[in-house]
């Protein structure tokens, strides 16, 4: 009954790099509904198996599709779309009709371009695009030159397409100094997707993206106040568990034993 209101998932960094089915068969057992990728390949990648990645090889994409659907499980979200200076966006024309193939819900795009103008017409280009094959479109907030909440909602505001919207990474909203009461003050169709995990405040590490990618904590294990913030996630937006902690696998502990504990520490949170 639980699971039926909220749609609880693994994001890709969890897992650094794992072959994809095998992704997929794991987030089955667990209980999740969905999973989400990296179209260009793990960013954190310490699982050297299967190397390939979606964006160059059409026979992973055929396998990732075949165990998807075997274990009933959906594609939340596909990152790995970044927007630079130099790019337009039609350049994903290809990819995105590759991702909506998959049966992809979504895309998320990340800016490296400091024209903010630019930026918004990129994002709202990409959200037409999107919108034309069924995918939404995000953009990460706290990600590329989209710095913070306040940034995130202006750049909301000035693409204005109802196929755009703000994905929330809970280290990074917190972090970047947003706080519960921010999410009151934004209509709910803002946020698209949300990215879970806990962290320590202040940071208890000097490089912030070494612990991005490789050594988060687990819901309550750190200093977020995860069940206020999610009473306020609009009950449609998918959460996933995005869990990178580095420290367990070289203690001998699983992905799967430490999204497992994961996963049932934010259905308790989301009991409340």
């Amino acid at each position: 009954m639980f699971r039926q209101c909220r749609a609880l998932g693994l994001e890709y960094l969890s897992v650094f790099g794992m072959p994809l089915a095998e992704y997929a068969e794991m987030a089955a057992r667990i209980g999740c509904t969905f999973i989400s990728l990296n179209y260009g390949g793990a960013a954190n990648r310490l699982d050297e198996r299967d190397a390939r990645t979606l964006r160059e090889s059409v026979s992973l994409r055929h396998e990732l599709a075949a165990a998807v659907a075997a274990q009933d499980l959906r594609i939340e979200l596909v990152e790995g779309f970044a927007i630079t200076p130099e790019l337009s966006v039609e350049k994903y024309a290809s990819d995105l009709d590759a991702v909506a193939k998959l049966g992809a819900r979504s895309i998320c795009a990340v800016s490296l371009d400091k024209e903010l103008a630019r930026t918004n017409d990129q994002f709202a280009a990409l959200a037409a695009m999107g919108q034309s094959r069924g995918l939404a479109v995000t953009t990460e907030v706290g990600a590329g030159v989209i710095r913070n909440f306040d940034v995130a909602c202006r750049a909301w505001e000035q693409v204005a397409h109802q196929n755009f919207s703000l994905l929330i990474d809970t280290m990074h909203f917190f972090r970047r100094g947003a706080n519960v009461e921010d999410l009151a003050a934004i209509p709910t169709e803002t946020i698209g997707h949300v990215q879970l995990c806990d962290v320590p405040m202040p940071s208890q590490m000097q490089d912030y993206l070494e612990e991005a990618l490789f050594e988060r904590r687990a819901p309550g294990d750190g200093d977020l106040p995860l069940s206020d913030f999610l009473a306020r996630v609009p009950t449609g937006v998918p959460i996933g568990l995005e869990i990178p902690v580095r420290s367990a696998r070289d203690a001998g502990l699983t992905a799967e034993s430490v999204l497992r504990s994961s996963l049932l520490a934010v259905e308790a949170m989301l009991q409340v």
